[in-house]
């Protein structure tokens, strides 16, 4: 028996939506001339709904055929035949890349002048041996990442080559130390909300009375918590002289700098987003665990904020922390202090410190990893000069992402010979699934340090 593929519960999928659109529209084609107006609208809302599932799942459909294409193509590929070092001829099994064998897009490759960008733009004036080494990048992608239903798209967008991302730094960016450290999971194929269940009131369990008493009976309560999917986006255009003559290509220096601004504004938003058309940060999570630091302004007095936090992850959220995010002027800070006196309890191996250092940054804190990362605000407080210090459970912290996805789109401009070049992920972050697993350290105690 043949085992279902994504594709065909994708399809499945589909065909349920096309019922259920079928049914709804009936329902409000039987609305009797009496129906009042809410019934009506109730009815025309379930339909447009139904549309609008269909769609979604159509495209899924869509997308997922793509990949089953590319798949399929890139195995015929791999069953070409090869010579071994002795001249002879010998067959790669299908499903296999042969190890001798370049991928298409390198930084050699963009070096001979077979760019990723300038093919995605030469794809689009028909030029058919572009199109060919797009969508033997595109098999290549879908064989490495097969985990991913939304790797690769429709539409014209493609996947970058993993290389573009380690080119180029001109331009100095904080990156994305936050969230690396919490990490991600692959961003659902469809929607633009996500919704968490999240139990407000539990059960209860407490002494039965005497025999044949009355058991305890609490109803759970719960309420939604509904995380929005976002778009982070950036483009440049450049004059089509610029992107076919410049050396090194500007393709590759564009898109180097667009992934790290990237990295940048992710990472920011889920430590300082509002939810104002950007995620919900750590910063905006309502209820979470707050402490104050003051004076005196010194690491010895900060030390002791820091186990507060800690213990009230713990004592609050039942769970225990496991990391620290603080700026790196603080995380410095903290290690270039000195002592005359130790914590009265041995922590792990260290006879004399509540911590570690390298480089000169503090790398642990109480047994807690620091994460270091420039994106932390220092423009917090009255004098608009304090930053924050973060102390969480990252478990509960929940990062979707998307691929990143890349369009050349030579037409925009194209009476002035311009090109413009876009770089775009979905994400959502649940951050407050669990407020009590983040505690927030601020106050006058965290102005601009003094070294």
């Amino acid at each position: 028996m043949k085992p279902t593929t994504q594709l065909d519960e994708a399809r499945k999928c589909l065909a349920d939506s096309i019922e259920r659109m079928q049914d709804w529209d009936v329902k409000v084609q039987a609305l009797p001339d009496s129906a009042d107006e809410k019934e009506i609208e109730f009815h025309r809302a379930a339909f447009k709904a139904a549309v609008a599932e269909n769609r979604r799942w159509q495209d899924t459909v869509d997308r997922l055929a793509d990949i089953a294409e590319a798949t399929k193509a890139a195995d015929e590929r791999a069953e070409r035949v090869a010579k071994n070092d002795e001249g002879e001829e010998r067959k790669f099994p299908a499903g296999s890349l042969s190890t001798k064998e370049p991928k298409t897009y390198t930084e050699r490759s963009s070096a001979e002048g077979r760019s990723f960008f300038v093919d995605l733009v030469n794809a689009t004036r028909g030029d058919m041996e572009a199109r060919s080494r797009l969508e033997r990048h595109t098999s290549e992608v879908a064989l490495e990442r097969r985990d991913l239903s939304t790797t690769v798209t429709a539409g014209g967008n493609f996947v970058p080559p993993q290389y573009l991302g380690e080119l180029y730094a001109e331009l100095p960016r904080p990156g994305r130390p936050f969230a690396d450290a919490i990490g991600s999971r692959p961003l659902m194929a469809t929607g633009m909300n996500l919704t968490i269940p999240r139990i407000t009131t539990g059960t209860t369990e407490v002494n039965q009375a005497g025999d044949n008493a009355a058991v305890s009976e609490t109803d759970i309560v719960e309420a939604l918590l509904t995380v929005p999917v976002r778009t982070i986006a950036g483009q440049q255009d450049l004059s089509q002289q610029l992107f076919d003559r410049a050396e090194p290509g500007m393709d590759s220096v564009v898109f180097s700098d667009l992934r790290r601004a990237y990295d940048a504004q992710l990472d920011s938003q889920l430590l300082n987003g509002t939810g104002a058309n950007n995620h919900v940060g750590i910063r905006a999570v309502a209820s979470v665990n707050a402490v104050t630091f003051t004076t005196p302004v010194t690491a010895a007095a900060c030390v002791p904020k820091i186990y507060d936090a800690i213990q009230q992850i713990e004592s609050n959220r039942f769970m225990q922390a496991d990391m620290i995010v603080m700026h790196p002027r603080r995380s410095a800070w903290l290690a270039s202090n000195l002592s005359s006196t130790f914590p009265l309890f041995q922590l792990g191996s260290l006879t004399q410190a509540s911590g570690t250092q390298d480089v000169g940054m503090a790398t642990s804190i109480g047994g807690l990893k620091v994460v270091r990362d420039g994106n932390v605000r220092t423009q917090d407080g009255a004098a608009t000069n304090q930053d924050e210090i973060y102390v969480v459970s990252s478990s509960d912290l929940i990062l979707y992402e998307g691929p990143l996805q890349a369009r050349v789109m030579p037409e925009v401009g194209s009476g002035t010979l311009t090109v413009r070049l876009q770089l775009f992920a979905y994400s959502a972050f649940a951050s407050g699934r669990q407020p009590k697993a983040i505690s927030i350290i601020s106050g006058a105690g965290l102005v601009v340090p003094a070294f």
